[in-house]
């Protein structure tokens, strides 16, 4: 197992053993009316809707629709345990927790840059698409605020577990070719080189928490606060190690923490709250220390297309935010560093997002 999986294979396990001596923190009964009601989900991430520099390459089209559950009102005591993991980071003392499941479909499709001809291309990323299907456990912990007395969110925990198809039976070449064909655009005529059929299972954690929150102007009000974001991967399709961060500036910041996005990028909050009006315009940095991935490795057995991934890139995320009445609109550009020595170019695509209460 090469040297920053088995890292991070280390980080996932000792946070899960280390976690039975975590001080037990029991499950918020009294949750928000907002978190006692379904949270549907719609991403499209494409390169075609760039805000400059429109592109048909590299991670060119995802697509996912998820579910995430009412709040749960109990889980066993020896499972609370075990999925509460320790605080590791310095981040706040917690008094509650709110434990939601989701579940969700998706699509991850990936093509070199030149997509006209049909001849093997070695030094250019292989062809692939991704079919999954993710189970996930999103706990969002909580503080009383001592000026309010009211619990605010602080926190927020995702463990997840993706498992699905990479290659033909995936459907890549039927969506990109039809979808091009509907805007009357050539097809991609290079599917017949891309990887083969393999299974796949991925398990995946993240934090994500609230520091240097404050007021930027009190009328009208504008608020700030800072989001920093770990996490870490193990599995066939990608091994990895992150950090990062959001900044945000806006009204009423603590509908969530930041909208989410598909993979490849780090994934964002499913859930929000409130009723009335919020909006932030937000601003992310993140680098990542990668010990495998899939879409550029090529398959497990090695009888594939292939190029030679970089271990360290990085990613940069700029977007806007809007929340009313129960549904939650986001656009995201996302610009990530040369992924592998092939090619020495820049990668980007936009995530539209939209979420709903039900």
């Amino acid at each position: 197992m090469p040297r920053t999986t088995a890292l991070a294979a280390l980080l996932l396990l000792g946070q899960m053993t280390t976690a039975t001596a975590q001080q037990f923190v029991p499950i918020d009964v009294a949750s928000a009316p907002d978190e006692q009601r379904n949270v549907f989900t719609v991403q499209v991430e494409n390169d075609f809707f760039n805000l400059v520099g429109k592109s048909d390459r590299d991670y060119t089209n995802g697509l996912r629709i998820g579910w995430l559950s009412p709040a749960l009102s109990d889980l066993p005591d020896g499972w609370a345990r075990l999925l509460t993991l320790p605080t590791f980071l310095g981040e706040q003392p917690v008094n509650s927790v709110t434990r939601r499941v989701g579940i969700s479909l998706g699509q991850n499709l990936y093509t070199p840059q030149d997509t006209e001809t049909s001849q093997p291309i070695f030094n250019d990323r292989p062809y692939a698409a991704w079919l999954y299907m993710s189970v996930a456990l999103q706990s969002t912990y909580k503080r009383v605020d001592p000026k309010t007395g009211k619990a605010e969110p602080v926190r927020l925990d995702t463990l997840q577990l993706d498992f699905g198809l990479v290659g033909p039976a995936a459907g890549g070449a039927f969506v990109q070719n039809n979808f091009h064909r509907l805007i009357n655009d050539g097809p991609a005529n290079g599917w017949a080189n891309q990887l083969h059929n393999e299974p796949t299972l991925d398990l995946t954690f993240e934090r994500r928490w609230r520091v240097g929150r404050g007021i930027v102007l009190d009328r009208p009000k504008l608020e700030y606060d800072v989001v920093p974001i770990v996490g870490a991967a193990v599995g066939n399709v990608s091994a990895y190690a992150s950090a990062g961060g959001l900044v945000r500036i806006g009204k009423d910041l603590r509908a969530d923490f930041g909208p989410p996005r598909t993979r490849p990028a780090l994934p964002g909050s499913e859930g929000f709250v409130g009723e009335g009006f919020a909006w932030y315009l937000f601003f992310g940095l993140a680098g990542e220390a990668v010990a495998r991935n899939m879409f550029l490795d090529g398959n497990t057995d090695g009888n594939s297309m292939r190029v030679s991934h970089r271990p360290f890139i990085a990613e940069g995320t700029i977007g806007l935010a809007l929340l009313f009445r129960g549904v939650r609109v986001s656009f995201t550009q996302v610009l990530r560093t040369p992924e592998f020595f092939e090619r020495d170019r820049f990668d980007q695509y936009a995530s539209i997002n939209v979420a709903f209460r039900y």
